[in-house]
């Protein structure tokens, strides 16, 4: 007669640790926390085998590193846990082999990373985490005495971490999920904002568009048709000017539009020249205090030291605080006051443009340098204007490597503050190449350009220079065109002719001042011309432009 195995399934289903590992997979596969299934992993594992800590890393995306990221029983521990890469140490070795590990003292393996000895595990056991995908980390048990894990704790840490695996890859891709979506929410919020201050943008546009060529076609009608009559010369001259002030004023907002579309295309330059601070405020001042007597408003300005030197496009440096006085003016009561300083501390030009106007009120500070923002909407404009203005002002000083910020109280007025270099940081595109044939002259270009903080190569005849234009991909050549054998003109050709190197910018240099010498330099495909003998701070300045210049 056969026996008949019986089973005590009461027995079996009590059991906590059955219980456990029944309950596991569901527990698993009901959150998507990234953290949940990392703590559920620990807590689990902790339940069934002993251990004195646990440590879970995960495989940083994109990279070959491993992070910790959950401690086990003390969850303060993450920030003393060393990093490893796949391949370093015990864990790095088990995760690259995707082999679990049970070491029985860890001290002793030649793989051992030693970091802090007061933290050092001995038994140790590394279990990767891994998906049929993809790599996701590890889990590390330890205990502080040489005590080897059982082939029943390898096993039973395999079941957990095999379950645990996928759910922690799906809750990391879950939360790169919910950061893209979150992405996604804000650029759709900025484009709906940018949508509306581009529709109040054009009303505005509208409206600043039609006040000048309403006058312009006013006046103009008036003089032609003589519908008010017969003119005095006086009223002839007045109806000219308002003609010619409206047309100016025309010309001028397209200008703004049209700047900085080229500034957020890329494609505007700067035309730098060594200039007075003073002298550029002056200028300023005469145009915008005519504005400022209109509303009996008190402007003053002061540069110290009055004889400092600046290195910047004059017109942009202008149009900067034009733009930052008249609207200091246009924001400002009557009899308020507007003011203008500049000093100089540490080599840095500092311009502090203060009025008495009515401030910018503090929910709105952080929107004030977007293109086609105003403080007012376009149905309660009391201040005419774009909004384009100081949006054109921070890229116009920004393009100087210089800062833009303010200060504001509501109903006591502002202060902008303009930092600017007073000469021109290190530029972005900085390697030259001289083609020259002459030692002393090749010498001193060599040392100028090297002060001013350029990488300079140097070749002493054509073929080098076509060489190494192929071989380094200068930013600019300054070409000599009396070169011996091939000639500047030649050589400058070929590399036109080249599309590798099609696009270098050559400057010729050369000591040539018979007519026409520019316009064949130019016809060869040269960007411009230097003559020799070189004034050094004019040359520092053209090769400057050159290399800025799109």
């Amino acid at each position: 007669m056969s026996k008949k195995l019986i089973y005590n399934v009461a027995h079996v289903t009590a059991d906590p640790e059955i219980q456990l590992l029944n309950r596991l997979g569901g527990l698993f596969t009901a959150s998507l926390s990234l953290s949940e299934n990392i703590e559920a992993m620990l807590s689990a594992t902790s339940q069934m085998v002993q251990f004195d800590a646990a440590t879970v890393f995960l495989l940083n995306e994109g990279s070959r590193e491993l992070t910790a990221c959950a401690t086990y029983p003390h969850k303060d521990e993450v920030p003393h846990i060393a990093h490893f890469v796949l391949g370093d140490g015990i864990l790095g070795y088990a995760v690259e082999q995707l082999e679990t590990l049970n070491i029985a003292d860890a001290t002793l393996d030649p793989r051992f990373k030693i970091l802090d000895q007061s933290r050092s595990p001995r038994s140790l056991m590394v279990q990767p985490l891994a998906t049929p995908q993809r790599v996701v980390g590890a889990m590390t048990i330890s205990r502080q005495r040489v005590d080897p894990f059982t082939e029943l704790d390898v096993a039973i840490l395999k079941v957990i971490t095999n379950q645990a695996a996928i759910a922690i890859d799906n809750g990391r891709l879950y939360e790169q999920l919910q950061a893209h979506l979150s992405e996604l929410e804000t650029a759709n919020a900025q484009i709906a904002e940018v949508s509306r201050l581009k529709s109040e943008f054009l009303a505005n546009m509208s409206h600043e568009l039609r006040t000048p060529l309403n006058a312009i076609l006013g006046f103009s009608e008036l003089l032609r048709d003589d519908i008010a009559g017969k003119f005095t010369e006086k009223q002839r001259q007045d109806s000219l000017a308002n003609i010619h002030n409206s047309g100016r004023h025309l010309l001028s907002l397209i200008n703004d539009v049209l700047d900085l579309t080229k500034i957020e295309a890329g494609r505007m330059d700067l035309v730098y020249e060594e200039f007075g601070v003073d002298s550029g405020v002056r200028e300023v001042l005469n145009v915008v205090r005519s504005l400022a007597v209109k509303k009996d408003i008190e402007i003053s300005s002061s540069v110290e030291p009055s004889d400092v030197l600046l290195i910047a496009d004059k017109n942009k440096f202008k149009q900067i605080l034009y733009n930052l006085l008249s609207n200091a003016i246009k924001f400002t009561p009557p009899t308020g006051k507007v003011v203008l300083e500049a000093t100089v501390p540490d080599k840095v030009l500092t311009l502090a443009i203060k009025d008495s106007g009515i401030g910018i009120p503090k929910e709105l500070q952080h929107k004030i340098f977007g293109a086609f923002y105003q403080v007012q909407s376009a149905s309660n404009r009391e201040y005419p204007g774009t909004g384009l203005g100081l949006a054109l002002t921070k890229k116009l000083v920004e393009l100087h490597g210089g800062t833009i910020d303010f200060d504001s109280v509501q109903g006591e007025g502002t202060t902008f503050t303009v930092r600017l270099p007073l000469r021109p940081g290190p530029s972005k595109h900085n390697r030259v190449l001289v083609v020259e044939d002459n030692p002393s002259n090749l010498d001193l270009a060599r040392m100028v350009l090297e002060g001013n903080g350029l990488t300079v190569d140097t070749a002493a005849t054509g073929l080098e220079g076509l060489e190494k234009a192929r071989h380094l991909r200068p930013d600019l050549i300054l070409m000599d065109m009396q070169l011996p054998g091939v000639d500047g003109l030649a050589v400058t050709r070929q590399l036109k002719a080249d599309p590798a190197t099609a696009d270098i910018k050559v400057v010729a240099l050369t000591a040539n001042a018979l007519k026409g010498s520019e316009e064949e330099a130019i016809a060869a495909g040269c960007s411009g011309y230097i003559a020799k003998p070189i004034e050094l701070k004019k040359f520092m300045l053209q090769v400057t432009n050159f290399l800025e210049k799109e």
